[in-house]
C-alpha cells in the first residue's frame, strides 16, 4: 500500500510539474503587455511633464482614455502627480467629443481605430495632446504614436498636427523621437 501510495504522490508531483511548465510561459505573456503598458502610461506622464497645453483648466491636465482600456490599474499611480503647477486626473469619457471637450491628453485605444482620422482633425481645433499606440497613428495625424522597439518604448511625433492645436513640446523630448512629420 505505502508502495502505492508513493508512486501516485509522484505521479501527482510530475503533473503539477507539467502543470506549472505550461503555464508559467501563459503568465510571462501576461506580464509583458502589463510591463509594456506601464512604461506607456510613464512615458504619457513624462510627455505632459515637457507640454504646454492651451485649455489647461483650473490648475489640472486631465488624461482620457477613448475606447477600451489597456492600462488597468496601471494608471492610478498617475492620478494627482505634479505637473509643473497642475496636478493630472484620469477620466474615462463615452465619446470622442466628451474627450475633447473635457481633457488635455486623450490616449485613443486601438479599439477606435475607426475614427482616429476624425479624432486628431477634432483634437487639433480644441487644442487636445492626442496619444495612441495604433500603427500609422502619428501618419493618420495623431501627435504621439506608441511603440515598442528593443523592449523600450519609442514614438512619433506629428509636429503639423501638434502645432495645429497650438501644443509645444520641448525640444528635449524631441530629439527623443524616432521620427517627425
Amino acid at each position: 500500500m505505502h508502495a502505492a501510495w508513493l508512486a501516485a504522490s509522484a505521479q501527482r508531483r510530475r503533473c503539477c510539474a507539467l502543470a506549472l511548465a505550461l503555464l508559467l510561459p501563459a503568465a510571462t505573456r501576461a506580464q509583458a503587455p502589463a510591463a509594456e503598458y506601464a512604461a506607456k502610461a510613464a512615458f504619457i506622464y513624462n510627455i505632459a511633464l515637457f507640454s504646454t497645453f492651451p485649455n489647461a483648466q483650473s490648475g489640472l491636465v486631465r488624461l482620457c482614455i477613448l475606447g477600451r482600456d489597456p492600462f488597468g490599474k496601471l494608471l492610478a499611480g498617475l492620478e494627482g502627480k505634479p505637473l509643473g503647477e497642475a496636478k493630472m486626473t484620469i477620466a474615462y469619457p463615452h465619446s470622442g467629443r466628451d474627450a475633447l471637450k473635457q481633457c488635455q491628453i486623450v490616449f485613443i485605444s486601438a479599439s477606435e481605430s475607426d475614427t482616429v482620422a476624425l479624432l486628431a482633425q477634432s483634437a487639433r481645433q480644441e487644442g487636445v495632446l492626442t496619444v495612441s499606440d495604433a500603427k500609422g497613428a502619428a501618419r493618420s495625424g495623431i501627435m504621439v504614436e506608441l511603440d515598442v522597439e528593443d523592449k523600450r518604448i519609442a514614438f512619433e511625433f506629428n509636429a503639423e498636427a501638434a502645432r495645429a492645436a497650438n501644443i509645444a513640446l520641448s525640444s528635449k523630448v524631441l530629439r527623443l523621437a524616432r521620427m517627425v512629420y
